[in-house]
């Protein structure tokens, strides 16, 4: 090596060293810039929690500053000071409430304070990062113990949460959501390491009755959100419930058959008594003698013989102690007869306020949610109490003969057939139906069959209908919105209340055979579905009755009888109809519409 070489070598090392220490020395020496106060998770959503972010910069050294917020690529978001002097002892003071400069809120992510520094015409990023975070935590209720059915006056539950940091404050709430509005029954504040709740089962002071309860857990996180799940209640249609936190308290419960039993053949009812022994009996609705009667142990069903005899419709009452429930059973006879009586099965199950998913929400169509059949049955369906027990109490004690099955039986099936049945009778509301059900009854009308529909918002909302193979069990999935029209072309008016109820007068039709024996006015109805008949070279009104119009409007039937094709359509909407069949002139009507479905001529009856 050259005297040359070996000096250029002692130089570079010389150098080397020289820089290390000068990096040493300014790693020891205090910054230029001091950023203090800064909160790294903030969330400015207005919550009045961490919704701003205040701090202060201090300058070792005198300076004219601008300060601002840049994002993790170094481009400008928001300026928060420009040309302002700063000492040594006097820092600047300043918050940022997470906009931008254009005022709208920064989106969620990192971001750094700069600090440009004029005098040494320099910038300075501040190493520390600020996180803008206004997504809420998703909590959700892992399970819930002993169990998420109980019975009345069982004791504590505990529910156990997840999806949340074991740091995380959190809030639990009890909400009684089988009720409208849903109620908060009972509310634990905010606590830290909340990762568990018990609850002592008591509302009021007593015992919670029965009822479907959801379990709602709110948490916090380090941005100072609060997320609940779920985020509202009842959640919108459609949105499911994560977790485990549906509570069902009840006693006593049954599935019944959706589909009719023949009768003289065996039925099984599945019976919820909470393990504990039950006493049943079956009855025909509107007698009060029972036909079968008798006690199970707790856990096993129920089993008997279907009564023989006519097409009817019977009540399974169970008993435990002070607890009651009751369950339809409807029956079909082994003879046939000329109409067809359809109960709205579908219905039933569609409004039923049970939560079959364990979610803590009811499943209901009307909330556009998934319901499966057979079902347990929060008790006997208002529509079933209010509309067709007493219709079909009505029948029987005119003695007259109809055969009897529900619309998700017939849905399943290939009827109804003209070539089968002079007349079909749908008693009640049919809320859902299938479009291919849908269908069916139109082309069994226009092939010469006579149908008649009592109850409002009929044949109007579709739905599909899934099953297994053998058709026992299933889901009714996909509940639409009701349409104006239903199957037969008729228009329908939103229905009307009355603050006095009017008088109901013959608009059409005054010596057709629906009106025989009918004297009017009929009064005492305080609702209405007023529609428009159909049109058509194949449609004609042949009779309706309703609210006598004003002069210049058209008048628009809540009870009307159709020729649609080579058949008939009686179409009765009037709420509260089958409540009001002991008035002489509802009795006669309703005897004149059964008359027309056989094919026999109306006559004058007393009522029955």
């Amino acid at each position: 090596m050259t005297w040359t070489a070996r000096a250029v070598f002692v130089l570079l090392v010389a150098a080397t060293f020289a820089a290390f220490f000068a990096a040493q020395r300014l790693k020891g020496s205090a910054p230029v810039v001091l950023v203090r106060g800064l909160v790294r998770d903030f969330s400015p959503n207005g919550d009045g929690r961490r919704d701003v972010n205040t701090f202060h910069v201090r300058l070792q050294k005198r300076d004219d500053v601008a300060v601002a917020i840049v994002d993790e690529r170094g481009d400008l978001v928001r300026r928060l000071a420009e040309g302002v002097a700063i000492q040594p002892d006097r820092p600047l003071d300043l918050s940022w409430d997470g906009r931008t400069d254009d005022g709208l809120r920064a989106p969620d992510g990192p971001y750094r304070v700069r600090v440009n520094l004029f005098r040494q015409a320099r910038s300075v990023i501040y190493r520390k990062t600020i996180v803008v975070d206004t997504r809420p935590p998703a909590p959700r209720v892992r399970a819930i113990a002993p169990g998420q059915i109980v019975e009345p006056g069982a004791g504590p539950v505990t529910a156990s949460v997840a999806s949340i940091s074991a740091r995380s404050p959190t809030r639990f709430q009890v909400v009684r959501t089988d009720v409208s509005p849903p109620r908060t029954v009972r509310e634990a504040p905010e606590r830290r390491r909340g990762r568990e709740w018990t609850w002592n089962g008591r509302v009021d002071g007593g015992p919670a009755p029965a009822g479907t309860y959801l379990v709602r857990v709110g948490a916090r996180d380090r941005a100072g959100n609060l997320g609940w799940t779920p985020a509202r209640v009842p959640p919108p249609p459609g949105e499911p419930v994560s977790g485990n936190a549906g509570l069902t308290i009840r006693a006593l419960a049954a599935e019944a058959p959706v589909r009719p039993v023949t009768a003289g053949r065996q039925v099984v009812v599945n019976v919820d008594s909470r393990r504990r022994p039950y006493a049943w009996r079956l009855r025909r609705a509107g007698r009060t003698d029972p036909v079968r009667r008798g006690r199970r142990e707790g856990g096993k069903p129920v089993r008997f013989k279907a009564p023989e005899g006519p097409s009817g419709l019977y009540l399974l009452e169970l008993r435990v102690g002070r607890d009651r429930t009751s369950a339809p059973i409807v029956v079909q006879s082994e003879r046939r007869a000329d109409v067809l009586v359809v109960v709205p099965a579908m219905t039933w199950l569609g409004l039923d306020r049970v939560d079959g998913d364990r979610d803590g929400i009811p499943d209901t169509l009307a909330g556009n949610r998934d319901v499966s059949w057979p079902r347990v049955l929060s008790g006997l369906p208002a529509v079933l109490t209010g509309e067709t027990a007493p219709l079909l109490v009505f029948l029987d004690r005119a003695h007259v003969r109809y055969d009897l099955t529900t619309d998700l039986d017939l849905a399943l099936s290939r009827s109804p057939r003209a070539t089968d049945r002079k007349g079909v009778l749908l008693a009640g509301p049919e809320r859902w139906v299938p479009r291919a059900y849908a269908q069916r009854l139109r082309r069994y009308v226009l092939d010469g069959g006579r149908v008649a529909s009592f109850g409002a918002e009929s044949l109007r909302r579709g739905l599909r209908i899934l099953r297994n193979g053998p058709g026992r069990r299933g889901r009714l999935v996909r509940p639409t919105q009701p349409s104006d029209r239903d199957p037969f072309g008729t228009r329908f008016e939103p229905v009307r209340r009355f603050d006095a109820p009017p008088a109901l007068d013959v608009l059409a039709g005054a010596q057709n055979a629906l009106f025989t024996g009918f004297v009017g006015p009929l009064d005492g109805f305080g609702a209405a579905e007023e529609s428009e008949p159909p049109t058509g070279e194949r449609t004609r009104v042949e009779a309706a009755l309703g609210v006598p119009p004003e002069p210049g409007e058209d008048p628009r039937p809540a009870l009307a009888s159709t020729r649609f094709g080579e058949g008939l359509v009686i179409r009765v909407g009037l709420p509260g109809w089958a409540q009001r069949l002991d008035d002489p002139e509802v009795a006669q009507l309703t005897r004149n519409v059964f008359d027309l479905l056989r094919g026999a001529e109306p006559k004058i009856r007393s009522t029955p």
